[in-house]
């Protein structure tokens, strides 16, 4: 038995493989279209990732994942075409995916939809995640909420109990009347510039302790002068200065206490922590920004898997904020002038409250869980081949073990496949179109030893009765074979008729020679 005749004996086998595995693809893809296999592991595999697999988060994270289907930046993805023909088609669709869900009992995984999208860019699942627990619009209210707080406590009550107690021991009531009206009116155009996202956070503090400064000229020159009450005045009112952010660590530390911290924002889903209570406390001096945000909260169901989750993600993302401040960092700061130096310690306690840095752990979370389901997509799709493979192996009657007897006796079949093999091996591997059509054109034309016809059939029979294996007919097992063969791919098979193609005309070339 010579190598040539080895050669194309093996490439009359492969071609075989690489057509009915052409037709094994294009079947399993009409099938994942029409029961869209890819929306509907998408949208397992999210709910899976939103349960970290725990039983009892199971059924909340179904709802959680429908609700954040349902978000305009989801909704988004999933484009349907449009006009009569494409509605039709999407209608025969929908009507074949609740047959199938009929008979095999199975859940419809876009609950009150039909379809849903096939692929979430890691960034759009974090934004719409983001958006449907309101992380962004809780911060806004909390740092308002606070900021108010803060200048309510630590500022207008202590500053309005100085200035009355002048007014009584000066027995003159309107005493810095104006002063201290401008000052109330400036206050709250500050707070109302912060609110409209006109200033940040250390901007306002930084107006505000101007504010007060302009407060203390216009109340040194309001009072008598040489007077002690004016002196007892100045000086409480200095102190108070220093209390509010004297330096740039104070004001550091201001910011930090009145910001909430990621950690803070996403520990909202659990009724239990401080930051739920501060909102719940907001919502009783008729907030109507933090009402909503409450009533949102309260009226979804947030998988315990989740919360874990995301407080996790939290800390990380705080960790690798604070991992900014490194000591090569803090030891340049040393060297650097008192503004800037002001201004990079503001800037890092800034970054504690970025909810950007949140969204990038939860964007590697979900790379991270769709790798694995991916994996899972590719072994499913392994076996559902393997499953077509076998069908097409019995309805065609693709016996390899009859081809392989049928190529190695037959010249004539033989010469013709290994020709037409050596042609399709020849294309280019990138036109799979021009590739699929040539194919086709040669199976009409050769004489492949596969169908029912009554030549194959008896042959099949004659070999039969030499068959040594009990209870296992021997088309059985070419059958298997032949399915086996068929779910490894087309490209798998188109790759190796190229090698063989190639080391069959090296082989001519060097006898030639």
């Amino acid at each position: 038995m010579s190598i040539p005749f080895i050669l194309e004996v093996v490439l009359g086998l492969v071609f075989i493989y690489f057509a009915l595995s052409l037709l094994a693809s294009e079947i399993q893809e009409i099938i994942g279209t029409l029961l869209q296999w890819r929306a509907e592991h998408l949208k397992r595999s999210i709910e899976v990732l939103i349960a970290a697999n725990d039983q009892d988060s199971k059924v909340a994270a179904e709802i959680f994942t429908d609700r954040l289907y349902d978000t305009p930046l989801v909704r988004s993805l999933n484009q349907e075409a449009t006009g009569p023909i494409a509605h039709s088609f999407r209608l025969l669709n929908q009507a074949i995916g609740k047959i199938y869900r009929t008979v095999t009992r199975a859940r419809n995984v876009f609950g009150d939809q039909t379809s849903g999208p096939s692929y979430i860019p890691s960034k759009t699942f974090a934004q719409a995640l983001l958006e449907n627990l309101q992380v962004e619009e809780l911060r806004k209210v909390l740092l308002e909420s606070r900021l108010g707080q803060f200048i309510e406590e630590q500022l207008m009550l202590p500053l309005n109990r100085m200035v009355n107690d002048l007014r009584a021991s000066t027995a003159n009531e309107f005493l810095l009347n104006v002063e201290f009206r401008n000052l109330e009116n400036s206050i709250g155009q500050l707070v109302n510039d912060f609110r409209e996202r006109r200033t940040t956070l250390s901007e306002t503090i930084d107006r505000l302790i101007l504010r007060l400064d302009e407060f203390t000229v216009a109340a040194q020159a309001a009072l008598p002068d040489n007077h002690h009450l004016t002196e007892t005045f100045m000086r409480r009112l200095e102190f108070l200065k220093q209390t509010l952010a004297s330096t740039t660590l104070d004001k550091a530390a201001l910011l930090k206490r009145i910001q909430p911290s990621l950690a803070e924002l996403v520990s909202i889903v659990d009724q239990k922590s401080a930051t739920y209570r501060e909102l719940k406390s907001l919502v009783g001096r008729d907030s109507d920004k933090a009402k909503a945000i409450f009533e949102r909260i309260e009226s979804q169901a947030i998988p315990k898997s989740l919360q874990a989750t995301l407080i996790s993600l939290a800390d990380k993302a705080g960790s690798s904020i604070a991992a900014q401040a490194s000591d090569t960092v803090l030891n340049t700061m040393q060297n650097l002038a008192d503004d800037s130096v002001s201004n990079l310690k503001i800037y890092l306690s800034d970054l504690e409250s970025d909810v950007k840095s949140l969204g990038q752990e939860i964007e590697g979370w979900f790379n991270r869980g769709m790798a694995r389901s991916q994996g899972v997509y590719k072994r499913n799709a392994k076996a559902v081949g393997l499953l077509i493979g076998v069908a097409i192996a019995i309805s065609l009657n693709a016996d390899s073990l009859h081809m392989l007897d049928r190529l190695s006796r037959d010249p004539a079949i033989r010469s013709a496949i290994s020709q037409a093999a050596e042609e399709v091996g020849a294309a280019n591997p990138e036109a799979l179109a021009e590739i699929e059509s040539q194919v086709d054109g040669i199976l009409n034309e050769l004489p492949i030893p596969i169908g029912y016809g009554p030549a194959i059939t008896s042959k099949q029979q004659e070999a039969q009765a030499r068959w040594f294996i009990p209870f296992i007919p021997r088309r059985v097992f070419g059958w298997l074979i032949t399915g086996f063969a068929i779910s490894m791919g087309s490209s798998f098979w188109f790759s190796l008729l190229k090698r063989i193609v190639d080391i069959k005309n090296t082989g001519k070339q060097e006898s030639s020679e």
